[in-house]
């Protein structure tokens, strides 16, 4: 039965039980490395070396373990997944995330069919027809266009042209399409049924509720429109997902905000504790993209400084689940050098455990050593 009596919770609670969940209380083993990216729900994957540290913030390994999942072991999987953004995401978890971002979800946009000169009926076609073009062996995107675009009219092959992914992206959510390793400079595309270990179809009314599901685990508690933000906010979609859920929801109160957790995480809740009060989190890191605001983790006086222009996230010095800086790092030498800007004063205590963790992301890339200056 739903719960309905509302737990009161406090915001230091909730931040220890994402930050146990996200694994940044205690770095995994390098075996468990798959497992953490599927537990977080992938890794913003835009700029590839960020997902890398992403990944090693949280797990004892190397940026070379990281490409070995992906390239390798296959265990991870390149595509375009939440709100339409690259991700790094677990192999065993891309049938039931594409089933849940499949055409019985997504609605395609009047405006942009026009924009990109394609019929709703056309678009299908393509995404058929660039799944059928793909097998195992990697194509570049010219050799990719050279098959499904033969026969067709100019204005489909401009289509399948234009940048940022927007006629593969489609492809990419109904399971059709991923990254293959690079070739020299060129990206390459395999088809994920036949690339991957193994594949799977799920119900897209089930896999919706279960991606809801696993979104709690990890970033709970939050609304249904978090989850609407961090999933893509298509018409609907917190709905459904919240619809389907409502047997498992127990509504909180975190310091006078109405949140829902599941009911089965409220006793981990409540006992969470904090571990590592001191993390690095690289550019773009899922423990700052969950929730359709930032408030609960810094001041909006500090908002422009982590949430810059052009959607691009900082890379932050999070104290005990709070944002208290930014930092930028360079590699030169076998040193990282990284540059921390604090929002105000950082105690002694702080700025110790900073180059502690400084110091496991240069062995993550595979430098020597880590120099910490703070401004």
């Amino acid at each position: 039965m739903k719960a309905v009596v509302e737990a009161e919770l406090t915001w230091p609670q909730v931040h220890a039980f994402r930050l146990q969940r996200h694994h940044l209380d205690q770095r995994a083993p390098r075996k468990e490395l798959a497992r953490v990216v599927g537990e977080i729900g992938g890794a913003q994957a835009q700029l590839m070396s960020a997902a890398e540290l992403q990944i090693a913030t949280r797990v004892d390994c190397t940026v070379a373990d990281v490409r070995k999942a992906l390239w390798t072991d296959r265990t991870l999987v390149k595509t375009w997944l939440m709100r339409g953004t690259l991700h790094l995401a677990r192999a065993d978890d891309l049938p039931l995330y594409t089933a849940a971002m499949s055409r019985r979800w997504i609605k395609v946009s009047n405006a942009w069919l026009k924009f990109v000169q394609v019929k709703e009926p056309e678009l299908w076609k393509l995404v058929d027809d660039i799944g059928d073009a793909l097998d195992s062996k990697p194509m570049t995107r010219e050799e990719l266009i050279a098959v499904v675009g033969k026969g067709k009219p100019a204005r489909i092959i401009e289509a399948l042209r234009s940048g940022w992914g927007g006629m593969l992206k489609p492809s990419a959510r109904n399971g059709r399409l991923c990254f293959g390793p690079n070739r020299g400079q060129s990206v390459t595309f395999v088809n994920p049924r036949n690339w991957l270990h193994s594949w799977r179809d799920v119900d897209p009314e089930l896999a919706l509720i279960e991606a809801a599901r696993r979104y709690l685990r990890a970033y709970g508690p939050a609304t249904k429109n978090d989850f609407a933000r961090w999933w893509g906010a298509w018409p609907g979609l917190g709905n459904a997902a919240w619809a389907g859920l409502a047997d498992e929801l127990a509504p909180v109160s975190v310091d006078g905000t109405r949140l829902d957790a599941l009911a089965t995480d409220l006793d981990d809740i409540k006992r969470a504790t904090k571990k590592a009060p001191v993390q690095l989190l690289p550019l773009f890191d899922p423990y700052l993209l969950g929730h359709a605001t930032r408030d609960h983790m810094f001041d909006r006086i500090h908002a422009p400084k982590v949430s810059r222009t052009a959607g691009w996230i900082s890379a932050v010095v999070l104290v005990e689940g709070m944002v208290a800086g930014t930092w930028t790092h360079q590699v030169n030498k076998n040193t990282m050098r990284i540059a921390v800007q604090p929002f105000g004063r950082l105690s002694s205590k702080v700025t110790a455990e900073v180059r502690v963790r400084a110091g496991e992301l240069a062995r993550a890339l595979d430098q020597s050593k880590a120099e910490v200056t703070f401004a």
